[in-house]
């Protein structure tokens, strides 16, 4: 358990893959802190997780208020003293539009919840980690983001976004001790609910909650130093 004790935040970690991820770095010793959005739902798992886990803690946060954002840093700051590990996983998606069709506030939908969230998380925990010097941050950026696709212009060009923020980050912090910061770019995640689209043979082509987590958890890894700045691209054979 080469993490053991360390300190991670996961956003949105009461979702489809935030829920895998969770679990496996709680399976190696990590204390997680995930937020979620208070619906039932959500309440449930940390509860269900927590009687499992201890070492687990939920909080409610609306990931794109810089107030709320900063309060919750705080609370990290305060309890634990340290975030050693940012694994952002909120985002979203709008239905699939041509540009001449999207409204202003679809756009700025997907530019708050994708890019401006990103961009105060890590605004967040990036100082914190340069005073230890050591963490890992990890954003989820999008296949549309680094090959543009009809009708996902919005999402498409706040994901690519994720990945310039992503690497200009992972340029800053070169002088500071062992930091890293990367993102993961998937295609469509097998989830459950993403299995209804397609056949049987389509669910087979798509990458799983359970691949990407893998991969998180070796970028989050001490082994993962020498990764910085990268998007890795895990489409699986769509």
């Amino acid at each position: 358990m080469k993490l053991s004790g360390k300190i991670a935040v996961v956003t949105g970690g009461t979702g489809s893959l935030g829920r895998v991820v969770v679990k496996r770095l709680l399976e190696e010793g990590v204390v997680v802190i995930t937020t979620h959005t208070g619906n039932q739902r959500s309440i449930e798992f940390v509860k269900e997780t927590q009687r499992q886990f201890p070492c687990f803690h939920g909080k409610e946060l609306d990931v794109t208020s810089e107030a709320d954002v900063r309060k919750f840093f705080q609370w990290i700051s305060d309890t634990f003293k340290r975030i050693d590990i940012l694994i952002h996983l909120v985002g979203g998606v709008n239905p699939k539009k041509f540009i001449e069709d999207i409204s202003v506030a679809e756009w700025n939908k997907m530019f708050t919840l994708n890019l401006f969230s990103t961009f105060l998380l890590i605004r967040s925990s990036v100082g914190m980690m340069k005073q230890h010097q050591w963490g890992r941050i990890v954003t989820i950026a999008a296949m549309p983001a680094i090959t543009p696709e009809a009708k996902r212009g919005g999402y498409g060009v706040a994901k690519a976004g994720v990945v310039t923020l992503t690497k200009t980050v992972a340029e800053e912090i070169k002088e500071y001790g062992d930091i890293t910061v990367n993102a993961i770019a998937p295609s469509t995640i097998l989830t459950e609910d993403n299995k209804l689209w397609g056949t049987p043979d389509d669910s087979k082509k798509l990458v799983t909650p359970e691949e990407i987590a893998e991969t998180i958890l070796h970028l989050t890894s001490p082994e993962a130093r020498a990764i910085n700045g990268q998007v890795i691209q895990m489409y699986g054979k769509v």
